[in-house]
C-alpha cells in the first residue's frame, strides 16, 4: 500500500513540476532534465513513468481536457434549466482553478504558448469539440424559448469563454480570493439578461 502511495506521490510531482514547466515555456522549451532537476525526481524514473518528454505532456493533455470537461459532459446532461446548466458549468471551471492551478494554467497556456505543435492542436481540437458544448446549451435554450430569439448562440458562448478566461487568469495572478460561486452566478445572470433583451 505505501509502495502505491510513493508511486502516486513521485507521479503527481513529476505531473505538477512538468504542467509549471509547459505552462512558462511552452513544449520545446522544456527539457528532461530540467523536468528532472525541478521535480527532484531521476531522469530514469521520469522515463520509467513517462516513457518520453512527449508521454508527459500527451498524458498531462489529456489529463487536462478530461479534468476540465468531464464534469461539464454531466452537467450537460442534467434535467435542469439551460441557464442553470451554464451557471453550474462556470462554477466547476472556477472550481477546477483554486483546486488544480497549475493544470488550468497549463490548459489555458498550452494554446497561446506552443498554438503550432501537432501535439498540442489534437488536444485543442478536443477542447473546442467541447466548448461547442456552451454553444449547444444556449442554441437549446433559444429554442425551448428559455432564451430570447436575437441572440447568436456562438456570440454568448464566446463572450461566457472569455469572462470565465478573464477572471481564471486574476485568480492565478492574485494571492486573493476572487472566483466565487456568486461570480459565476453574476456572469450568467448578465448574459441571460442579455439574451433576453
Amino acid at each position: 500500500m505505501t509502495h502505491v502511495s510513493h508511486d502516486k506521490i513521485t507521479r503527481d510531482k513529476i505531473f505538477s513540476t512538468a504542467a509549471h514547466l509547459f505552462a512558462q515555456k511552452g513544449y520545446n522549451g522544456v527539457s528532461m532534465r530540467e523536468i528532472s532537476e525541478r521535480s527532484e525526481v531521476s531522469k530514469p524514473t521520469i522515463y520509467y513513468y513517462f516513457g518520453s518528454k512527449e508521454g508527459i505532456f500527451r498524458q498531462l493533455m489529456d489529463a487536462s481536457v478530461v479534468r476540465m470537461f468531464t464534469v461539464m459532459d454531466e452537467i450537460a446532461q442534467m434535467p435542469i434549466s439551460n441557464k442553470e446548466k451554464l451557471v453550474a458549468i462556470t462554477k466547476n471551471f472556477f472550481k477546477e482553478a483554486q483546486q488544480h492551478p497549475e493544470f488550468v494554467k497549463f490548459f489555458l497556456n498550452m494554446s497561446i504558448v506552443s498554438p503550432d505543435a501537432a501535439i498540442v492542436q489534437k488536444c485543442m481540437q478536443e477542447a473546442a469539440k467541447r466548448g461547442n458544448m456552451l454553444t449547444q446549451i444556449i442554441s437549446q435554450g433559444i429554442s425551448s424559448g428559455e432564451f430570447g430569439q436575437t441572440w447568436r448562440p456562438e456570440l454568448a458562448a464566446s463572450i461566457i469563454g472569455g469572462a470565465m478566461q478573464h477572471f481564471i487568469w486574476q485568480q492565478l495572478a492574485s494571492k486573493k480570493k476572487i472566483l466565487s460561486d456568486q461570480l459565476a452566478e453574476e456572469i450568467i445572470e448578465l448574459i441571460f439578461k442579455g439574451l433576453n433583451e
